[in-house]
């Protein structure tokens, strides 16, 4: 332990804000006040429904200002996998085209798209670097005049790095005009800037439990009305069905207001990245970093490293077992080492190692830092002489 430290071998260190962030204690302060309010069915005439209706477009409205739009122009969803679905679902023709993704795009997106090939659907994959990113050149090199749907990140969940979605845009609108673009923002709201009424998007998914919000609430902004995944009771301008939990929705407006303000924390966020990869190359040298360098194409809360001699899946259940909350790059199945979709895009190898993300939060602690490096090595030197001469180096 540190000697300026609180933090010791048995104190838990979550470093896993890019898989979900806990509540912000203001959050979750007016959430819990809200939930003992006698509200009733948004949707109602009488005088609790009437209460909750107030807070759901209450919140519409803050949550439409916070992205740059119009409060009509938001969908209140049950979180991202939702908005992105009902996105790309809900952009389709009657008749099947081509629908364009990146390679590096998110599970939800990457289902929703195999589900439109299903109905006829072709599909053609953007290639990205080896850092990860998408240029100009290969996204004009995969659309055609009978694109119809294109479906790009604007940060990527895994390796974090950063999609200049508004100079792609006009990509997009030159050489398939009659398609709609779908960004998957989940990732990035509150880290990366942005207004949706200038990004160039047709769509915008984002969720609340990416940034200190609640689980179970999304949402999406769209240009026009998108068909709805299923009819329900016609809710959410038709778009979305089923009653809208208003005090959830009230708690993800909330969540964007109290991150807008802390205007400091994308700062503080990567000055700690920073920090936590420099402990982990001091004592893990040969260990490299994933994707964009830091800066203004990686998040400012994302590190994702490849460390060499041994596979993931042991490694992230280690970090479990000393209290470390990380996440992996890869997966370890069946005694047969893979990476992920996303690291196959990139050209990286099972072979190389294991790849692990770390992705701080507004409350993580510098003090925490080098207690996470120690833990994070002590684990990978335990483990790497059972794998010598299974694993070899890129």
């Amino acid at each position: 332990m540190h000697p300026d430290s609180d933090i010791d071998a048995a104190s838990p260190i979550y470093l896993d804000h890019g898989g979900t962030t806990p509540l912000d204690p203001v959050v979750l302060a007016g959430l819990a006040e809200r939930l003992g309010w006698p509200l009733g069915n948004p949707n109602a005439a009488h005088g609790p429904g009437a209460r909750a209706r107030r807070l759901l477009e209450d919140a519409r409205r803050m949550l439409a200002e916070h992205l740059g739009g119009r409060p009509e122009e938001v969908v209140f969803t049950s979180g991202g996998t939702e908005a992105i679905t009902l996105a790309v679902r809900g952009c389709t023709t009657a008749s099947p085209g081509r629908i364009a993704l990146g390679a590096t795009e998110h599970s939800s997106t990457r289902t929703a798209v195999e589900s439109m090939a299903e109905q006829g659907w072709a599909v053609d994959t953007i290639p990205v670097t080896p850092t990860g990113r998408i240029t100009p050149e290969a996204l004009a090199e995969t659309l055609r005049p009978d694109t119809r749907i294109v479906c790009l990140m604007l940060a990527q969940n895994e390796i974090g790095t950063i999609t200049d979605i508004a100079g792609l845009a006009p990509v997009v609108r030159r050489l398939a005009p009659r398609s709609k673009l779908v960004v998957d923002a989940v990732q990035a709201f509150t880290k990366v800037p942005f207004r949706v009424s200038s990004l160039g998007a047709d769509c915008v998914a984002v969720t609340a439990h990416k940034m200190h919000g609640p689980l179970g609430i999304g949402a999406l902004w769209t240009r026009a009305a998108v068909k709805p995944l299923f009819k329900g009771g016609g809710q959410e301008r038709g778009q979305r069905g089923g009653t809208q939990p208003a005090v959830l929705a009230w708690a993800f407006a909330e969540a964007a207001r109290v991150a807008a303000a802390d205007t400091d924390a994308c700062t503080r966020m990567a000055a700690l990245r920073d920090a936590l990869v420099a402990e982990l190359l001091a004592v893990l040298p040969d260990a490299t970093l994933t994707g964009e360098p830091p800066g203004p194409t990686r998040l400012p809360n994302n590190a994702h490293l490849c460390i060499p001699g041994l596979p993931s899946e042991p490694l992230i259940n280690a970090l479990a077992e000393v209290g470390l909350c990380a996440s992996a790059g890869a997966a370890c199945s069946t005694g047969k080492f893979r990476v992920s979709p996303t690291l196959q895009a990139l050209g990286r190898r099972a072979e190389e190692g294991a790849f692990v993300r770390l992705t701080v939060g507004r409350f993580t602690r510098a003090a925490e830092l080098p207690e996470a490096a120690r833990r994070l090595a002590a684990c990978v030197h335990a483990l790497r002489p059972a794998y010598a001469g299974r694993l070899a180096p890129r």
